[in-house]
């Protein structure tokens, strides 16, 4: 079955529909500008068409965040096609006068009653498919799947991203001032129109996460990261270990904002990447190494790793044990325990449970969400 190749127009409108789904506030006003950008050779130019939409499309601070990611996982394939491919494609866009007719994305067309039928029908696959991709375990994700739940991943990250910037900003948002009220009341003729707050600053969390990136668990690790990556602006400090068979220190990695630049240097630099694991001895190297400088009883430390130790388990204990007693709260995160009728009896496990204040799966998108509770109400 031959492949149906999209013109640009219907590209462009994808497009502008992809943004709207993940919050950037899109009408016709602005689908007219990107078509008419296109129309003048800007789509040609990579980088200008990137620029140019990026100018007509975001509106807020993380519209600008996310965008480049955006613009990169959709258009990539576009880019790929040859140069005299895609001229013919913008040269066509210029000769269809009816870009009217498709710019209005659902804002006030009605539909016919089959059509909405048959949409009604796409959006109810589509709420399934997303619950079955948020209940799916990150190893066990086809192939055809994981453009899908990159998609859903990121999408699902943003939403619990804005989560979190407003619990902080309610958190920070004390109970109502009196005096102040009336102060500023009678300013106004004595109408108390405004109601006072009572500053009560609440300090960002300082976490520290180490990731086993083994054999059996570098997929996970990869979706941690990622998970990792849009939540870093809501902590006061973050600080990023990988191990396996040694302890490798990735946060000055994570300064960039593009998060494909981000994976690429961390496979560069991290050379134990999916090798075998020492969890004890690379917990030890982290507390000679760094422990003075990132724990304390404002940390908290998060540890994602199977458990499954092939070093010595009287190691692995004393290490936890002393991690515990000189941080905030410790959290470890086994994909094992989203397996029906897991039970924690592997040695490195029972080693480590009495010194654990949290212990959560982190295998498929589902737990992962779940985290932010934990995260948070800490």
């Amino acid at each position: 079955m031959q492949a149906v190749t999209k013109t640009f127009k219907e590209r462009l409108i994808d497009f502008t529909m992809y943004c709207r789904e993940r919050q950037f506030v899109l009408g016709p006003q602005e689908t007219r500008d990107a078509f008419e950008i296109a129309e003048r050779g800007y789509a040609l130019d990579r980088k200008l068409f990137q620029y140019s939409l990026k100018a007509i499309y975001c509106k807020r601070k993380e519209h600008f965040d996310r965008f480049d990611e955006m613009f990169q996982r959709f258009w990539s394939r576009y880019y790929e096609e040859k140069l005299e491919q895609r001229k013919k494609q913008i040269k066509q866009l210029k000769k269809e006068k009816d870009t009217a007719t498709v710019i209005f994305l659902g804002t006030e067309f009605k539909l016919p009653k089959k059509e909405v039928k048959e949409q009604e029908a796409k959006e109810t696959v589509g709420a399934n498919e997303s619950i079955r991709l948020r209940m799916t375990d990150f190893s066990k994700v086809d192939v055809t799947d994981k453009e899908k739940l990159e998609e859903l991943a990121e999408e699902l990250f943003h939403q619990m991203s804005m989560r979190f910037k407003r619990r902080l900003e309610n958190a920070n948002k004390g109970g109502i001032d009196i005096r102040n009220t009336i102060r500023h009341g009678v300013s106004k003729g004595g109408m108390l129109l405004d109601l006072a707050h009572k500053r009560k600053r609440k300090e960002k969390r300082k976490v520290v996460f180490i990731l086993d990136v083994s054999g059996s668990m570098d997929t996970y690790s990869y979706y941690l990261l990622r998970y990792v990556m849009v939540l870093k602006k809501y902590f006061k400090s973050l600080e990023f270990f990988t191990f396996s068979t040694e302890l490798t220190h990735v946060t000055p990695l994570l300064r960039q904002n593009n998060e494909q630049e981000v994976l690429k240097q961390i496979g560069k630099n991290v050379h134990s990447w999916s090798s075998g694991t020492k969890i004890g001895e690379s917990l030890t190297e982290f507390l000679s190494v760094y422990g003075s400088k990132f724990l304390s009883q404002k940390h908290i430390v998060v540890v994602l790793s199977d458990g499954l130790e092939t070093g010595n388990v009287t190691v692995l204990k004393e290490a936890v044990r002393t991690i515990r007693r000189k941080c905030k709260t410790l959290v470890w995160l086994n994909p094992l325990k989203g397996m029906a009728g897991y039970q924690p009896i592997q040695k490195g496990m029972v080693n480590v449970m009495p010194h654990l204040d949290a212990f959560e799966s982190a295998h498929n998108l589902d737990s992962l969400l779940k985290l932010e509770k934990v995260l948070m109400d800490v």
